[in-house]
């Protein structure tokens, strides 16, 4: 307003006095017989266009900062929501537990992780992987309530937090989201797993729901038979424990505490010791072992199994040069090393400096049916490289003899389950009996594992088993032992004249 009284006042002055002193000065013409009514017009036509100067740049600018606020509050909104599935993204789920925890309020917090989600990509496809976030996200938003909001928080992994209430309400929703959840199809033949974990902020304690949650939704990841956890406070100590175990383990591996016993395979026809069976043992000081049932699953979860396995064998390797020609040591691994082609490269480079002595791994037979193309391929690749494979735990999986023919494996050790009862249990005994006599037909080499007394013994010698393992023989050794075993008669003593040469 105060502009255009001014441009008024300009206008007024300039028409009535200004303009001819200015004229005069510049030595231009002027003419004082203008009408009054001609000067108004020009003072009106001149505040006319600075007030339309002023309106019509205010328009426009303020529909641009229209256009800036609206922009602006649509971009806050996309940053904190994730761009694939639509719910909020971790920077809005940061948020609202501030939020939460700013207000005091009893609230649940909810993890939902996929299991197997990278086999979801790896079999199906990355679209394959979308489809299952989105279909997730969607099935989390259609049951959320008002005071329930819903993130992805990480690559498969979403969060939900509702208001306060009872702990057994909180875990019966989510128990009923996994359900539901298990209709979303993951592929041709697979249908949404999921682990989840329940946290209260108020039964948290030092943990914080954030860390509580996630200690839960660990322990339902970690134990299959769970999948659905609410927090306790011993969950910590637990997870502290597991933590410093997966330390030492790490540290046993660097320094060497992990070492090969050997354990002797003998033949039950002759007496004599063929082979043995690398067995590792952890011996954290004088006196003290440790067995690989502690310790191994975590040496496979912190991703050093081929460490190990080099080492193991490199170190057993280091102590066959004095042993006679023909022994076999056996060694266990995986059936993902058993696909790895530098691993098995490396193990042929330790036999090549191993003079006489053979190698065999032992891959356990539940998961051979889910690799057999690629197992065959491998098998066969190990074999012209003088490494045998043998099926171990045979029994307590179901492969069939037909599979392992096509993989390729003529060996096979009968689990200790079976070979414990034969005597006493009829049933173990028609089943081994069967199988003996199978594998004879097709000359497929049978070890059994697990014999501890001399009437087990003779029982398998009379239907013609060709090797056997057990503490009947000898318990593990450490491997600097081993050869002592070659050359004393204790092995031997298990047998008499009789059993050996029976038919």
């Amino acid at each position: 307003m105060l502009n255009i009284v001014t441009i008024f006042l300009l206008s007024t002055l300039w028409e009535y006095g200004l303009e001819a002193q200015i004229s005069v000065l510049l030595g231009l013409g002027y003419s004082a017989d203008f009408e009054t009514s001609e000067r108004l017009r020009f003072i009106l036509t001149s505040s006319a266009f600075a007030l339309l100067a002023m309106i019509i740049p205010g328009l426009l600018i303020g529909r641009l900062i229209r256009k800036m606020l609206a922009a602006e509050k649509n971009a806050l909104r996309l940053a904190d929501t994730d761009e694939l599935t639509g719910v909020g993204n971790r920077r809005a789920f940061s948020a609202r537990i501030a939020q939460l925890e700013a207000v005091g309020q009893p609230y649940f917090l909810t993890l939902l992780d996929i299991n197997d989600f990278k086999s979801i990509n790896d079999l199906n496809g990355h679209h394959q992987g979308d489809a299952t976030l989105i279909s997730l996200a969607g099935l989390l938003a259609e049951a959320a309530g008002p005071e329930t909001h819903v993130f992805r928080i990480g690559g498969d992994e979403f969060a939900m937090t509702s208001g306060g209430g009872q702990p057994e309400e909180a875990v019966r929703t989510a128990a009923t989201l996994r359900q539901r959840a298990a209709e979303i199809r993951t592929g041709p033949d697979t249908m949404l797993g999921l682990s989840v974990g329940v946290a209260c902020s108020t039964c948290s304690g030092s943990s914080g729901v954030v860390r509580a949650a996630d200690l839960a939704m660990y322990e339902a990841k970690r134990d299959k038979t769970l999948h659905l956890v609410h927090f306790s406070p011993d969950m910590e100590q637990r997870f502290l424990q597991r933590e410093k175990l997966e330390h030492d383990v790490t540290e046993a591996i660097k320094s060497h505490t992990i070492v090969p016993f050997l354990q002797p395979i003998v033949s039950l026809q002759t007496g004599r010791i063929t082979g043995f069976e690398i067995l590792a043992r952890w011996i954290p000081g004088p006196g003290k072992v440790i067995a690989p049932a502690v310790f191994i699953p975590v040496v496979e979860k912190l991703g050093l199994m081929d460490t190990l396995t080099v080492e193991l064998l490199q170190a057993v390797v280091r102590i066959t040069s004095g042993w006679p020609a023909g022994l076999h040591l056996s060694l266990n691994i995986t059936p993902e090393q058993l696909l790895n082609p530098v691993l098995t490269d490396r193990l042929s480079g330790i036999m090549r400096q191993a003079a006489l002595v053979q190698l065999e791994l032992e891959v356990t037979e539940q998961n051979v049916m889910t690799i057999s193309e690629e197992a065959r391929r491998a098998i066969r690749a190990l074999r012209d490289d003088g490494i045998g494979v043998v099926l171990d735990d045979f029994g307590t999986g179901y492969s069939n003899m037909s599979v392992l023919l096509g993989l390729g494996i003529t060996r096979i050790k009968i689990d200790r389950s079976f070979i414990s009862t034969v005597v006493s249990v009829s049933q173990q005994q028609k089943v081994v009996e069967t199988l003996l006599a199978l594998c004879q037909e097709l000359k497929v080499t049978v070890t059994a594992e697990g014999i501890e007394d001399a009437i087990t013994l003779e029982w398998l010698q009379k239907r013609r088993c060709d090797y056997g393992q057990g503490y009947l023989f000898s318990r593990p050794v450490p491997a600097d032992r081993a050869a002592a075993l070659l050359t004393t008669a204790s092995v031997q003593a298990c047998f008499t004249d009789k059993l050996i040469s029976a038919p």
